[in-house]
């Protein structure tokens, strides 16, 4: 295995050791208060972890490097920020008993209510819609609607709030100026 996918793979790591501290921030608007869960945008949600992997295994060599190393500063900028300003999100149960509420309920449950800000389903997916659309132009569009779609499920599963997401662009942009300027 490459040593830079073992270290992006390991820099994850980062969001499970603050993402049990409790929280002492939130970046709750109004605009969030109004927006309803919409169990259906789970779907995209949990493809987020299946995008990962199709990334390592379809890009090419020399983007795999890239992406890797900026998988590795994204997530290392998020934890800093996650552990100097704990920051998270109010959750409510669903109501529901579809099954799409109740795998929302399930991840609720298994999923700490901290680390809000910077969203890393949005800046991960972000990296990949990138690099993805390197390998194959072609299909760029494909790659960043699926990376709009994983970004938008984290809000209606309300698993974050609307600043998250801003914060998880800045942070995937920052990732990949990183990984240009310096490697």
């Amino acid at each position: 295995m490459n040593w830079l996918v073992f270290f992006s793979v390991l820099s994850f790591s980062g969001y499970f050791l603050t993402n049990k501290k409790p929280f002492k921030y939130s970046f709750q608007t109004n605009l969030d208060r109004k927006i309803k869960a919409v169990p259906l945008f789970v779907i995209p949600y949990v493809l987020f972890f299946p995008l990962i992997i199709f990334t390592y295994l379809y890009l090419e060599n020399n983007f795999k490097n890239d992406f890797a190393i900026s998988l590795i500063i994204g997530n290392l900028m998020a934890t800093i920020f996650w552990h100097l300003l704990p920051n998270g999100v109010v959750r409510e149960v669903l109501p529901s008993q579809s099954y799409l509420a109740r795998l929302i309920n399930f991840i609720y449950r298994h999923d700490g209510d901290t680390n809000g800000f910077p969203s890393g389903h949005v800046f991960v997916s972000l990296l990949c819609s990138y690099y993805l659309s390197l390998t194959t132009p072609s299909l760029d569009l494909i790659f960043y609607l699926i990376g709009a779609s994983i970004s938008i499920s984290t809000v209606l599963t309300k698993q974050h709030y609307l600043l998250d997401i801003l914060g998880g662009v800045i942070f995937a942009m920052l990732a990949i100026l990183s990984t240009q300027l310096f490697f």
